[in-house]
């Protein structure tokens, strides 16, 4: 049996994962954007984006609802090709159009939340995750890692040198090119090919390797859709590829917990069903347990303590609010303390 120096050193010194669906960007805006604009998940997408439109004289076969179901079908199509590249052109038009409300958003709680040895890895196109990020590094700089698997609106990737940099910078930061691109956001379902995007291939690799470092891995609004079968079967082995008995598994959604342990359920032997259900990102441990979420797991789960922590998240009208609760963490960060408080 391991030591209890040896239990925490493995848990403590390895990081939290979120994997983030387009459910938690509907739950970072669940009454629109700062302009009344709301999000969709895939199914009724382009009905409920006003994209309709566009295949208005296009007679598909497919009877799906799902956007990436007939994106494959356009993509197949070679009469459809124009009206594909509207499409692409259409959809980041769209989301280009978001921006977050004034007030704190469960972006800004997410990422203030997590530090630079986490990791956030979304599915999402928009790009709330990275204004809520431009937020809250006004309050610090030791921030988690944004990655986005299936590319990002606000994503740049430097013609000249491949530097990763918000899309928007006229400059590349590193080499000073004035030529960036975004990574391609969309691939049809039945030929996913990752590696075709420079980006997204080195996404997906770093992806597999970080989730087996994991020691709580964090699934939020990410709904495990069919069409990405095939990635949830390469996250799920790299997952259970290391040993997880001390690690811990949450799941942040609407849905029943019978349906969500079910679809999960793969991800969850490997930790001997270590899981905990909520639907609100402030009842899990990073509510409970801001910017020490592993810390708060193992001191709660492995050191005898029943206590609670003095600093949880609640909700914020303003910054101000949101930056008071987390600055006694902060103010402990600069002298090497990170213990729960």
């Amino acid at each position: 049996m391991p030591t209890e120096k040896e239990i925490h050193d493995f848990i403590i010194n390895r990081p939290h994962v979120f994997i983030l669906g387009a459910g938690a960007t509907i739950a970072a805006i669940p009454n629109g954007d700062k302009n009344g604009k709301k999000c969709s998940v895939m199914n009724n997408f382009l009905a409920e984006m006003g994209l309709t439109e566009l295949l208005k004289d296009v007679e598909l076969d497919t009877d799906s609802s799902n956007l990436e179901d007939i994106y494959s079908e356009l993509d197949s199509r070679p009469e459809c090709q124009d009206i594909k590249v509207a499409l692409e052109n259409k959809i980041v038009t769209n989301f280009s159009q978001f921006e977050l409300p004034e007030q704190p958003t469960i972006y800004d709680y997410l990422i203030l939340s997590l530090r630079s040895k986490d990791f956030i890895f979304s599915f999402n196109w928009d790009d709330l995750l990275i204004q809520a990020y431009n937020r809250v590094c006004k309050i610090t700089k030791d921030l988690p890692q944004l990655v986005f698997l299936h590319g990002n609106i606000g994503v740049g990737v430097c013609d000249q040198c491949g530097a990763i940099q918000a899309y928007n910078n006229i400059r590349c930061y590193k080499c000073r090119n004035y030529s960036m691109h975004r990574p391609k956001l969309l691939f049809p379902v039945k030929k996913k090919n990752y590696n075709s995007d420079p980006y997204i291939s080195n996404a997906w690799n770093g992806f597999l390797e970080i989730i087996k470092q994991a020691s709580i891995l964090t699934i939020f609004g990410y709904s495990a859709p069919k069409t990405d079968v095939e990635a949830i079967k390469a996250m799920q082995s790299a997952f259970s590829s290391t040993f997880r008995r001390f690690d811990h598994v949450e799941i942040i959604d609407i849905k029943s917990e019978s349906e969500l342990i079910d679809t999960w359920s793969d991800f969850l032997a490997a930790t001997n069903y270590h899981v905990k259900v909520c639907s609100n990102l402030l009842d899990s441990l990073i509510g409970e347990f801001p910017r020490r979420s592993v810390e708060g797991y193992y001191k709660r789960n492995y050191s005898d303590w029943w206590g609670a922590s003095n600093v949880q998240l609640k909700l914020c009208n303003d910054f101000n609010c949101l930056a008071e609760i987390v600055e006694p963490l902060i103010s402990n960060e600069s002298n090497g303390n990170f213990n729960v408080i």
